[in-house]
């Protein structure tokens, strides 16, 4: 969410080895497996006496409690502690989150966790721009919950396409009651061109990146962050040629400064099916020194609407805007890389800008179980597993331009069709989609994330 790099070059996700063995686990044994959580008894009125959370061995009892939209003295509802398991579930540190209370007028709200593995040697493996030809593997250790305030600790590198090494840190929650969190990263990447300009009639080239970056950001409440950020990039083309950096020597060096809001009532972020998120952000590239000169403006907005008890509406519109004398061509915008147009979803579109439109219903054909494991030799934090399948429905829009062209609203490429959506342990969803575009050709594909 606070991540400052540009869309359209961010470090790939990681698969940990027990993800993908336990994923494949999940498929064999659901069918036998499922177990339900129990429910509360059925109390007209119940008030909040007090709060209890259970299970929560690594993990510090504020973190819980600061995402909760219940408080001592509310009277409880379904709705709200629904919403409210949802979003502890969404910190990405649990298996399983349940919320019961004894069916008493003034009652104790009890919050039942199940802690996930949060140290792993990950064996890494994954697709580049969500593209099947390009795999990159490599190793790597993360902890997600390193002081037992969900701060998260990465170091890796992988090779095969565009080859990476990276070192994170994630605190997000520093300097006690004022609520600050932090992010720094140092990184390097070798990155296949992807601009059509920059590569003309001649061979394709690289890209040699090496960047360091500081977020310094505030959560105000529950829902809405800003933050402020640094950071310093180097970049080098292997060959060299007029219009493929700034600078006549084929090094661009400069620095840059941002700064974001962040709106999020989302009620799961690795799969939502209600809340809003909106966020804003400006970041101006070269500062003091170097050859860039231009703003970046972004604005992303999304609702995801109830229209019943399953069904669930999910609109999407975003821009990102350059505003300056000239963008180098590694800073522009993409559709067919990281950002994918459903219709156009191999089409490459490039330019200064881009924006998008999407609206997409979710239906669920099997709502997210648990899946328990009676395994003797399986770790606690892999015998609890989360499993969903969702059916949707979508279309979307989109289009990149330069600046001084005009967008030309009645040709936009666009597209239109529908998918299953399989939501599996440690908040991986995968894809499986078909589409055809204004013109009635259609393509398949398999995708790793949600669409939005």
């Amino acid at each position: 969410m606070h991540k400052r790099v540009h869309p359209e070059f961010q470090h790939a996700a990681f698969l940990p080895g027990p993800v993908i063995f336990t994923g494949l686990l999940v498929v064999c044994v659901a069918c036998l497996s499922f177990h339900v959580s129990a429910q509360p008894a059925d109390v007209s009125h119940p008030v909040v006496g007090s709060i209890v959370v259970l299970g929560n061995r690594s993990t510090d009892t504020e973190l819980i409690l600061r995402e909760l939209t219940v408080h001592v003295g509310d009277t409880l509802n379904e709705e709200q502690l629904e919403y409210s398991r949802t979003r502890i579930y969404s910190l990405g540190l649990f298996n399983r989150v349940d919320m019961t209370y004894p069916p008493l007028d003034t009652t104790v709200l009890i919050i039942s966790v199940e802690e996930r593995w949060y140290l792993f040697p990950v064996p890494i493996l994954g697709l580049v721009d969500k593209d099947w030809r390009k795999i990159y593997y490599g190793l790597g250790v993360v902890h997600f919950n390193l002081g037992g305030r969900g701060q998260k600790f990465f170091a890796g590198f992988a090779l095969g396409y565009d080859p990476w090494v990276a070192v994170s840190y994630r605190d997000p929650w520093i300097l006690g009651k004022l609520e600050m969190f932090s992010e720094s990263e140092l990184r390097y990447s070798k990155v296949r061109n992807k601009s059509l300009l920059s590569r003309g009639n001649e061979d394709n080239f690289d890209e040699i990146h090496y960047g360091f970056s500081q977020v310094l950001g505030k959560r105000f409440t529950s829902s809405f962050s800003a933050w402020l950020d640094f950071g310093y990039d180097y970049v080098e083309v292997t060959s060299r040629r007029a219009g493929r950096t700034l600078s006549n020597g084929g090094i661009d060096r400069y620095l840059s400064l941002g700064v974001g809001a962040v709106f999020d009532t989302r009620n799961l972020k690795e799969y939502p099916t209600y809340g809003s998120y909106g966020l804003i952000g400006l970041r101006k590239y070269g500062l003091f020194f170097g050859p860039l000169d231009h703003v970046l403006a972004t604005v992303d907005a999304r609702r995801y609407i109830k229209l019943s008890k399953s069904l669930t509406l999910a609109v999407r519109g975003f821009t990102a805007m350059s505003i300056g004398p000239r963008v180098p061509n590694y800073l522009h915008m993409y559709y067919g890389y990281s950002n994918r147009l459903r219709g156009h979803f191999y089409r490459i579109q490039e330019g200064e800008n881009i924006a998008g439109v999407a609206v997409e219903t979710r239906f669920p054909i099997v709502r997210e179980e648990y899946v328990v494991l009676d395994v003797p030799f399986l770790p606690p934090q892999f015998s609890t597993l989360r499993l969903g399948l969702y059916a949707a429905v979508f279309a979307n829009a989109g289009t990149t331009w330069n600046r001084g062209e005009k967008i030309d609203l009645r040709h936009l490429p666009a597209g239109y069709g529908a998918g299953l959506h399989f939501l599996l342990p440690y908040g991986y969803v995968i894809r499986a989609e078909g589409a055809v575009d204004e013109n009635g050709s259609g393509e398949l594909y398999l995708v790793v994330g949600v669409s939005f």
